[in-house]
């Protein structure tokens, strides 16, 4: 269920959640696939789920994973302002867009 798509963002969303039918926008894609998930993507909220974690803990998780390689970075600084977020209200915005990658890892 969708609680609230924002309408700027239509060029973010990649694909559908395959188990909510959310979007999943250039970010989480890029979580999927540092993650693994190839060819079914799911949205934070499934993710959390499928892994028996918060969404913070998933985030944090993750982001680990897109931080440690160059080709999830790069892909993660596209998405550059909140407004281009599909699911203001039901993601982790906040988080997501205050939380910096490093060009390089040290």
């Amino acid at each position: 269920m969708i609680n609230s798509l924002s309408q700027s963002s239509v060029h973010s969303q990649v694909a559908k959640c395959c188990v909510t039918d959310m979007p999943v926008c250039r970010r989480m894609f890029n979580i999927n696939l540092a993650l693994g998930y190839t060819e079914d993507f799911y949205a934070l909220v499934s993710l959390a789920k499928k892994h028996d974690k918060s969404m913070e803990e998933m985030f944090d998780f993750a982001f680990d994973y897109v931080k440690a390689r160059e080709c999830f970075r790069k892909e993660w600084v596209k998405m550059q302002d909140p407004s281009e977020c599909p699911l203001p209200n039901d993601c982790l915005m906040d988080k997501c867009f205050k939380t910096k990658v490093n060009e390089k890892t040290t």
